[in-house]
């Protein structure tokens, strides 16, 4: 018997606006990459949080990818309020790493 769920998810990079997004960008790239290779299946999200705005732009394309999940990826030190709002507000189970 599988008692797995199937669920969709979502990995969403986040940064602080004092470093380049760009990095975070690629970090994001590369954590996809590693998943893929191990056969984890991710959506790789192409909003990155900095601020309370990106929150808003994340959920809507988490909605939008019909995403249910959460990994919310700390590769660039990110800012502590908008990543908490965004797990707050997603509502389903979130899972920070870093």
């Amino acid at each position: 018997m599988k008692n797995v769920p199937a669920v969709k998810v979502g990995l969403v990079a986040v940064s602080r606006d004092c470093f380049p997004i760009e990095l975070s960008r690629k970090r994001r790239t590369m954590v996809a990459a590693a998943c893929a290779a191990a056969g984890i299946p991710v959506t790789e999200l192409e909003t990155i949080i900095e601020n309370d705005n990106d929150v808003v732009r994340a959920l809507k394309e988490i909605a939008d990818q019909g995403v249910d999940a959460l990994c919310l990826y700390l590769g660039n030190f990110g800012p502590e309020g908008p990543t908490t709002l965004l797990a707050q507000k997603f509502g389903g189970p979130v899972m920070l790493a870093a």
